[in-house]
C-alpha cells in the first residue's frame, strides 16, 4: 500500500473518500476486479482520474483509462469496435507501445479480449483498466460488457500477466454490476463512494467557503450543513451559491438568512434537474416498496429497520442505493439532508403517489392516495382513479373485494355518500347485496340482503327494465337504482346510489351522470369478468378436489390421515396413495410452485403422469421420477415446476424407499417425545426443471410406534401479520406435543396450531399435510 500521505494536495474527492481509494489499490494489488459504486455527481470520475494520473505512478502500475462517454455505438459488434479503439488509445498514450486495432468488421467480445491478452505480451507486465462511467452505455451494453470482462477474467487465470479492471457506475446500476445474477458476481469487490460523515461534510463547508474568501457565522455553517450533509456535489453548490450572494452584496459575514434564500432559490429552479435525486427518485418510482418506505421516513426523523415494510436484501440494500437516505446509529435510517427531505416531500404528493402505486398495480393503496388528493382540491387525480378503480376492480379476487374498489371509486370520484351493489347470480331469480351498503336510504340498518327479481322494489324495476330508475326524495336524499348492464347479456345486477340532494347547477349534474354512466358501464364489464373468473375457477377446484382419493390409505397396523387446503379455488398441492404389487403403496405429496390455473393443469398432469407409470417401476421410485420428469417438460412449456416426495412403503416390513424432488423434508417422530425428528431429506431436484436429470433414491423404516409427517412449505411458510414465520420447529413442537393420539387428530392440531399462530393473517398459500403413524403393536 501507499504512504499515509497520498491525499495530500488532492481534490476533494479524493481527501474525503480516502477508504474508498484505499479498497481500490488493494483490489488491484490482489488481482481482483473492482466496481466503484456511487451516486451521480458523487465524484467517482474524480476519484478514478487521480489514482490514473496521480497514484497509479506511485504504486508502479501501468494503468489505462477509458471514456465510455466516447462511445457512439448502436450495436454489440460497433461498441467492441469503440472499446478496443479507446482501450489502445489509451494504452499507447500510457505506455508509448502500438499494437493495430482489429478492423471494425471484425469487431466482437473475443476480439477484444484477445487485443488485452496481446498487449500483455507485448508490455511483459500487469496492467490496470479503468472503465467509467458505466451509466453512459445502453443497460444491454453494460451487461455486454461485463459479460467479456468476465471471460477475460477467466481467460486469464493460467497467464502469467493480467489485466485488472476497475469499473465505475451510478447506484442505480448496483444490482447488474455486483448484484447475485451480475456476471461480475463472485470476481468483483463492491466499493461503495458512501456519504460524506456529519463532521466531514462541516470540514468541507468551510473548506469550499475559505477558498471562495467568505466567512460565515456558526449559525450560518449549521444551516449549511442540515441542507446539504452528506452530498459533496450539493455542499459545492450550495456554498458556491452562498458565497456569490454574499459577496454581491458586500456582506461581512454569511448569515442564515442567506443560506435558506440560496437553498430556497435551488428547490425552485434546479433541483428537478438535479442528477443525485433525479435517479434516485427514478429507483423509488420502480420500486413501491421503496416507495413506502420513503413516505415513512417523511413521516419520521429515522426510522428502524425492522419497521420498513422492505424485505432487505442481505446482498444489497435496495434502500441505500437510492442515494437519499443515510444511516444512522445501528439499525435507523432518515433522509440524508433536509434540502432531499424537503424536494422529496413536495415530489411524493398524494396525487404523485397514487399515480406511481396504480403504476404498480397497488390497487388499494393507490385509491388511498388519489382519495386523499381529491378530498385535497386536486381533481386532477380523478383522472388516476377512476382507471385505477376498473383495474382494480379487474384484478379482483372475488366479487366482494371487487364491490369494496367500486363502492370506493363512487365515493371519492362522484361524491357518493353511500351506495349498495346487488347481485344476481347466475340461475337464480334474486338480488343478492355484496359487501358492506347496509344502510337503507332512512340510516336504518338493512335486514333483509336479498330482493326477489319480481319484488315491487326499485332495486328489482331497474333490474327488469334495464333503465336507472329515481326514488322518492326525502332526508335531503334520493335514491337511484342503476342497473349494471352488459353488451350481449342480462343486467349482472344494480347499483342503488343514495344522492345528497344538494342542487348542483343542472349542466353540472348533466356531466357528472354522463361521467357516472360511463364509469359504471365500465364497472359491470369488470365485475363480469370477476363473477366468470370466479365460476370457473370454483369448477376447477371442484374437479381438483375430485382428483384426490376418495379416503387415506387403511391397511392394518396403520392409521393415515391426510387434508387438504387449498388458499384459493384451485390449488397447486396434491397427494395420492397409489396401489402396487406384493403389498406396497406409493405416497405422493407435491407442490407446484406457482398458483392459479397453471398450477391446477399441472398438479393434474403430474397426478396423472404418476398413476400411469407408478406400476411400472414399483422398486424404483428414482426411475419413476426420471419418465415423469420428462413427460412434464415435453407436455407443458409453461416453466412451471413441482416439489414432490414418492416414496413406495412396503406395508409388510415397513420399510420406506424414496425420492424427494425438491420437497420440504417429511419427518419421522420415534415414539419417545426426546429427541429430534429424522428429516427425510431432498435427493434431486423438482421435476419440471431440466430434462436428462436423476433423482438418488433412499431407504429407512418406519418403526412401531413412530409418524411419518409429511407436508407442504404452506405450513412452516404460514405468516403472522408481524411478518414472523410458523417454521419448522414450531410444526415439530405441535405434532410432538400430540404424539400417541390418532394421525387425523395429530394434524387437526396441526393445522389448529398453524391458524392460532397466524392469528388475522389470512392463508395465502396451499396447506396439505399427511400423517402415517405405525402402531405400535406392528412388527416387522
Amino acid at each position: 500500500m501507499i504512504g499515509a500521505d497520498f491525499t495530500v494536495g488532492a481534490p476533494a474527492t479524493a481527501r474525503y473518500h480516502r477508504e474508498a481509494i484505499e479498497q481500490i489499490i488493494q483490489s488491484v494489488e490482489d488481482g481482483v476486479y473492482c466496481a466503484l459504486l456511487g451516486p451521480r455527481l458523487s465524484g467517482k470520475t474524480l476519484l478514478l482520474r487521480y489514482i490514473e494520473g496521480n497514484l497509479a505512478r506511485l504504486l508502479g502500475w501501468t494503468c489505462a483509462y477509458i471514456d465510455l462517454h466516447q462511445v457512439r455505438a448502436a450495436t454489440q459488434q460497433a461498441f467492441f469496435a469503440d472499446l478496443t479503439r479507446l482501450a489502445a488509445e489509451s494504452l499507447s498514450q500510457q505506455t508509448g507501445e502500438e499494437l493495430p486495432v482489429p478492423y471494425d468488421q471484425e469487431a466482437s467480445s473475443a476480439v477484444f479480449r484477445a487485443y488485452l491478452s496481446d498487449y500483455l505480451d507485448i508490455l511483459q507486465r500487469d496492467l490496470v483498466l479503468i472503465i467509467d462511467p458505466l451509466e453512459a452505455l445502453p443497460m444491454d451494453m453494460v451487461q455486454a460488457l461485463l459479460t467479456s470482462l468476465r471471460a477475460a477474467y477467466m481467460d486469464q487465470q493460467t497467464l502469467e500477466y493480467r489485466v485488472t479492471v476497475v469499473v465505475s457506475g451510478a447506484l442505480s446500476l448496483a444490482t447488474l454490476t455486483v448484484g447475485e445474477s451480475s456476471p461480475f458476481r463472485g470476481i468483483a469487490r463492491r466499493v461503495f463512494l458512501g456519504d460524506l460523515s456529519k463532521e466531514d461534510s462541516r470540514a468541507l463547508i468551510m473548506e469550499f467557503l475559505t477558498e471562495q474568501g467568505v466567512s460565515a457565522t456558526q449559525q450560518a455553517v449549521g444551516r449549511l450543513l442540515q441542507f446539504t450533509s452528506g452530498d459533496t456535489y450539493l455542499i459545492r453548490k450550495i456554498c458556491q451559491g452562498c458565497a456569490e450572494y454574499a459577496i454581491g452584496r458586500s456582506l461581512y459575514r454569511l448569515h442564515t438568512g442567506a443560506v435558506t434564500h440560496i437553498a430556497n432559490r435551488f428547490l425552485r429552479r434546479d433541483v428537478f434537474q438535479y442528477a443525485p435525486l433525479v435517479e434516485g427518485v427514478r429507483l423509488i418510482e420502480e420500486d413501491p416498496d421503496l416507495l413506502e418506505c420513503i413516505l415513512f421516513l417523511l413521516e419520521q426523523d429515522s426510522v428502524p429497520r425492522s419497521a420498513l415494510p422492505l424485505p432487505l436484501s442481505p446482498d444489497l440494500d435496495p434502500l441505500y442505493l437510492t442515494g437519499v437516505v443515510e444511516q444512522v446509529e445501528a439499525d435507523c435510517y432518515r433522509l440524508q439532508n433536509m434540502i432531499y427531505r424537503r424536494f422529496l416531500a413536495q415530489h411524493f404528493t398524494p396525487g404523485r403517489v397514487g399515480h406511481v402505486l396504480a403504476m404498480a398495480g397497488r390497487w388499494d393503496a393507490a385509491i388511498n392516495y388519489l382519495e386523499a388528493s381529491i378530498y385535497a382540491g386536486n381533481h386532477q387525480s380523478r383522472l388516476d382513479l377512476l382507471p385505477a378503480t376498473i383495474n382494480s376492480i379487474y384484478a379482483s379476487q372475488d366479487l366482494a373485494q371487487a364491490v369494496h374498489f367500486l363502492r370506493r371509486g363512487l365515493s371519492a370520484a362522484f361524491g357518493v355518500s353511500d351506495a349498495q351493489v346487488w347481485y344476481c347470480p347466475p340461475q337464480e331469480n334474486h338480488l343478492r347485496l355484496i359487501g358492506s351498503g347496509e344502510v337503507n336510504q332512512n340510516g336504518e340498518l338493512l335486514r333483509d340482503r336479498q330482493i326477489a327479481l319480481v319484488a315491487d322494489r326499485l332495486e328489482a324495476r331497474a333490474y327488469r327494465q334495464q333503465v336507472p330508475l329515481r326514488g322518492h326524495e326525502g332526508e335531503g336524499r334520493v335514491m337511484r337504482a342503476i342497473p349494471m348492464i352488459v353488451p350481449g347479456g342480462k343486467p349482472l345486477g344494480v347499483v342503488a346510489i343514495f344522492d345528497e340532494l344538494v342542487g348542483d347547477p343542472l349542466n353540472e349534474g348533466r356531466e357528472r351522470d354522463l361521467q357516472l354512466n360511463g364509469f359504471l358501464n365500465q364497472a359491470a364489464r369488470a365485475l363480469h369478468t370477476v363473477s366468470i373468473r370466479r365460476q370457473e375457477l370454483a369448477m376447477a377446484g371442484r374437479l381438483q378436489a375430485s382428483l384426490l382419493p376418495e379416503a387415506p390409505l387403511k391397511a392394518p397396523g396403520w392409521d393415515v390421515a391426510a387434508i387438504w387446503r387449498p388458499a384459493r379455488e384451485t390449488s397447486g398441492d396434491f397427494y395420492d396413495f397409489l396401489a402396487l404389487p406384493d403389498g406396497r403403496v406409493g405416497i405422493v405429496i407435491a407442490d407446484v410452485v406457482d398458483k392459479g390455473m397453471g398450477a391446477a393443469l399441472l398438479m393434474a398432469l403430474a397426478r396423472t403422469l404418476l398413476r400411469t407409470y407408478a406400476a411400472d417401476y414399483p422398486d424404483n421410485p428414482g426411475r419413476l421420477l426420471e419418465v415423469v420428469n420428462q413427460r412434464i417438460i415435453a407436455d407443458m412449456k409453461s416453466g412451471l415446476f413441482v416439489t414432490l416426495f414418492y416414496g413406495v412403503l412396503d406395508l409388510h416390513n415397513s420399510r420406506l424407499t424414496y425420492c424427494n424432488a425438491g420437497h420440504p423434508p417429511p419427518f419421522i417422530f420415534l415414539p419417545s417425545q426426546e429427541g429430534p425428528a429424522r428429516a427425510l431429506g431432498r435427493t434431486g431436484i423438482p421435476l419440471g426443471i431440466s430434462d436428462g436429470v436423476a433423482w438418488e433414491q433412499a431407504s429407512t423404516e418406519i418403526p412401531p410406534g413412530a409418524l411419518l409427517l409429511l407436508y407442504t412449505d404452506g405450513i412452516p411458510d404460514a405468516m403472522r401479520p408481524t411478518g414472523e414465520l410458523f417454521g419448522e420447529s414450531r410444526m415439530q413442537a405441535a405434532v410432538r406435543a400430540n404424539l400417541g393420539r390418532p394421525s387425523a387428530a395429530i394434524q387437526d392440531a396441526l393445522i389448529a396450531s398453524v391458524f392460532a399462530f397466524a392469528e388475522s393473517e389470512p392463508q395465502v398459500d396451499d396447506i396439505t399435510v399427511m400423517t402415517i403413524a405405525r402402531q405400535a403393536g406392528r412388527q416387522s
